[in-house]
């Protein structure tokens, strides 16, 4: 666990060396968190360089007040197992809160009692509940179920499973209730993980005939009780586009993954449901090849959290 903590921070303290990326800025953090004053081409800041221990940072959630995040890391590209810690981003202190469940994807609940996240560990995805401390660490029993999400009043678990082979729903489980209820299915096509909206009337998802073929990807909203099915995306847009990754704070936009075929390349973009407007959000920052971004946050303040293919968590402050 010791080197652990050890890799980890020295993740955090010794940012440096960005290979083929030095214009995006670095800070380093021996005491309380600062944010650099100055930013990359596309506004962001480094908050996490996998250090010489490659401790890598992939995938992150902010806490319900913005002063916290929950990241999943793990020392190096090929590494099975993986971790989770909290990150405090007033002080700069982590603390690791599950050690060796394989934890990917984690994602706070909106009460900040619990944060939810997929394990791989098990030779089937499952969906792990915990406390922010690591406390009451335990599995949902639904085998093949993966990336979950949180609904509004952070009693529902929103989560994509294979409910019957070859067929992939979007599901919620009641943790009141302790029941699962099927949200959205569809005879040919396979339903992506359901992101809620903040106010619970909608949900999005992305709908895909082959879970490995992403270039026939269509974001998709349903009304919360699933009816009324839109298919908003990509209509048209030459560009293909990796998954639904958030709701802004007020619910005007959606946060979303995209890119090209071929390419490899992974951006940021948000979209505006109400008018149909894709804006560009992240740009590949100068001297690297291509860069592959597929989870991302929305804090509470507008702020957004994202990390690449490379281990580096960064944060964008709020769009305009």
């Amino acid at each position: 666990m010791w080197r652990r903590l050890a890799a980890c921070w020295l993740g955090l303290v010794i940012l440096g060396g960005l290979v083929g990326c030095e214009d995006v800025p670095t800070s380093t953090l021996p005491g309380p968190y600062v944010p650099p004053p100055v930013k990359g081409d596309d506004g962001r800041r480094l908050l996490w360089e996998p250090g010489p221990m490659e401790a890598q940072c992939f995938e992150s959630s902010f806490s319900p007040d913005g002063t916290k995040v929950v990241v999943s890391y793990r020392f190096g590209i090929f590494a099975r197992a993986a971790d989770l810690a909290i990150l405090d981003l007033t002080t700069g202190k982590i603390n690791v809160i599950v050690e060796g469940n394989c934890a990917r994807r984690p994602t706070w609940s909106p009460t900040g009692e619990w944060v939810a996240y997929q394990s791989d560990g098990e030779a089937a995805p499952y969906i792990w509940l915990c406390r922010p401390d690591g406390s009451d660490n335990h599995r949902l029993e639904f085998k093949w179920a993966r990336t979950p999400r949180w609904g509004p009043e952070g009693d529902k678990v929103y989560f994509a499973y294979i409910y019957e082979p070859g067929k992939e729903y979007g599901v919620y489980y009641d943790l009141n209730e302790e029941k699962l209820g099927i949200l959205y299915r569809d005879p040919l096509l396979k339903v992506g993980p359901p992101l809620p909206s903040p106010g619970g009337e909608k949900v999005a998802f992305y709908l895909f005939d082959n879970l490995q073929n992403y270039k026939d990807v269509n974001l998709a909203l349903i009304n919360a009780d699933g009816s009324g099915l839109e298919v908003i995306w990509p209509a048209g847009r030459p560009r293909w586009w990796a998954g639904a990754l958030a709701w802004s704070p007020d619910g005007r936009y959606i946060l979303m993954g995209y890119g090209y075929p071929g390419s490899g390349l992974g951006e940021l973009g948000t979209y505006e449901p109400k008018t149909g407007i894709f804006r560009p959000l992240t740009k590949c920052p100068p001297r690297l090849e291509y860069e592959k971004i597929r989870y991302a946050s929305w804090g509470p303040n507008g702020d957004i959290l994202f990390g690449n293919h490379l281990g580096r968590l960064y944060l964008i402050e709020a769009p305009e």
